[in-house]
């Protein structure tokens, strides 16, 4: 079994990144460090000088470096007799736009495949299978009345926006927003209802998550071709 007997921590960010890291190994080396242990260098949130807010821990954040500088890295320490201790930060995220778990539970709800992940209540009479989240910054009355709220189409997707951020409207929520006035609609929207509705039968969360990537597409060359606005 590995004995880190001599450690030094090490703070990844975006003002010390791989490249000065691995500067200062033969300086480390000589002071007798035997492991170094290191801040939690996955894809945080931008500017983030700690890395505990993460946003994916499958991806090595682009402000410290590359995961070819990091098997160089790796490579060098071992031939300076150094070992590596990494903070892998296994149970928490960062609430940030750019976390595709989380946003993917907004989006989906109990249905995405990472509904799971997280801490979150889907049953009980007061959730009806919605998913809370404490974004606003005053009642929903008076947000509303200021205009505050508004609803966009980015990131092929229909997103309710409040300020500069935009969170994803769930597929229902979808139909009711191309379909409000139920009149007057050609038969591609009406197929595309349909598709909607249909979609809502469907429980399994890959699945689901298909059916509903191949309804969004068709969603965006509508909204391109007929230049729908909302």
């Amino acid at each position: 079994m590995y004995n880190p007997v001599s450690t030094y921590r090490i703070q990844f960010h975006k003002n010390f990144n791989f490249d000065a890291f691995e500067n200062i190994i033969p300086y480390l080396q000589k002071l007798g460090v035997n492991t170094v242990y290191a801040s939690p260098v996955f894809e945080a949130a931008a500017g983030s000088m700690h890395g505990y807010d993460g946003l994916n821990p499958h991806k090595i954040n682009p402000e410290i470096g590359t995961e070819n500088q990091l098997k160089s890295i790796s490579k060098k320490l071992q031939e300076a007799g150094i070992g590596w201790l990494q903070d892998i930060v296994p149970n928490h995220l960062a609430f940030d736009p750019k976390n595709p778990w989380l946003f993917d539970v907004l989006e989906k709800g109990s249905r995405s495949e990472f509904a799971a992940f997280f801490d979150a209540s889907f049953t009980g009479d007061f959730f009806k299978g919605r998913i809370m989240v404490p974004f606003l910054g005053d009642s929903l009355e008076e947000i509303i009345r200021r205009n505050e709220l508004k609803i966009a189409f980015e990131n092929d997707g229909f997103v309710l926006k409040y300020f500069d951020t935009g969170y994803p409207a769930n597929p229902r929520s979808c139909a009711s927003m191309l379909f409000l006035s139920g009149k007057n609609q050609d038969e591609t929207l009406r197929q595309l209802r349909n598709q909607l509705e249909d979609l809502e039968l469907i429980t399994e969360p890959k699945m689901y998550a298909l059916r509903w990537q191949e309804i969004r597409l068709q969603l965006v060359s509508i909204l391109k071709n007929k230049k729908i606005r909302t």
